[in-house]
């Protein structure tokens, strides 16, 4: 469980430089992606997971 949880943070901290240095080197690119990007594909995300959901237990009770 420690070594796992080691490997987690040392990919959280690999990934947050990455981002840092992308940030840096593309501020407009990054605003764009963290303002606009970002939201969308969390609404995406709950869109799709609710569908998964919903259809098959619609199909079930036979609403569909």
């Amino acid at each position: 469980m420690a070594v796992l949880l080691k490997r987690i943070h040392a990919l959280d901290k690999r990934i947050e430089a990455h981002v840092d240095h992308f940030s840096f080197k593309h501020p407009v690119l990054s605003f764009f992606a963290v303002f606009i990007g970002m939201p969308i594909f969390i609404l995406a995300a709950v869109f799709f997971f609710t569908m998964i959901t919903a259809v098959p237990i619609a199909l079930i009770f036979g609403w569909l």
